[in-house]
């Protein structure tokens, strides 16, 4: 015969508040919801957020390469990046090969966000094409992001997503799979932070 335990729904209801409170991962906004930290902003509060109606501090409006995509043809929220659809994405991330292990192709902002940048390396003395569509379009959204949002509302400026990239450059890589797990630890520190839509 099983015991009886009662339930102590009270008790269960404080440790969890007390549990959500403490996940570095959540907030709480107004009316006691928990949120994601990340995901707070969609495109029309991004698009309202303005001098007299700002968004809330530490509000993360960090759009998807997607969203970005659909807004070039529109200009919205691109007037306040300094980058057009057209600006190459080596412009627009600073980034200056001096060497000639690695080539960053010459797509534009747009071909990046919709996952057509073309990166490839010398490796044994062969131009080797890498998977950097991904991380193409994540790089582009985080600098559109940043000029965008930060300080206060995206988590990197542009010189912290363009310091990023700077390490990949730097490197010689054995093989194919070092060359892109370069280009997939890169993306994976800015990744994150793209997830509104």
């Amino acid at each position: 015969m099983s015991e009886f335990i009662p339930s102590k729904p009270a008790i269960v209801r404080t440790t969890q508040l007390r549990e959500t409170l403490r996940s570095p991962g959540r907030r709480i906004i107004l009316g006691g919801i928990p949120a994601l930290a990340a995901a707070e902003c969609s495109v029309s509060s991004a698009l309202s957020g303005n001098l007299s109606h700002p968004l809330p501090e530490g509000t993360n409006c960090g759009l998807t390469p997607q969203c970005w995509t659909n807004l070039a043809g529109s200009g919205q929220l691109w007037s306040r990046t300094g980058c057009t659809p057209s600006t190459r994405f080596t412009t627009a991330c600073g980034i200056t090969q001096t060497n000639l292990v690695w080539n960053c192709g010459s797509q534009s902002l747009l071909v990046a966000l919709e996952g057509g940048l073309i990166v490839s390396c010398k490796i044994s003395g062969q131009d080797t094409n890498l998977t950097a569509g991904s991380f193409g379009a994540h790089f582009a959204a985080g600098i559109l992001n940043a000029a965008c949002f930060a300080p206060t509302n995206y988590p990197k400026s542009t010189a912290q997503v363009k310091s990023v990239l700077v390490p990949i450059w730097a490197v010689q890589p054995a093989n194919q799979s070092i060359a892109q797990a370069q280009l997939d630890g890169a993306t994976a520190q800015v990744q994150p932070f793209n997830v509104n839509s």
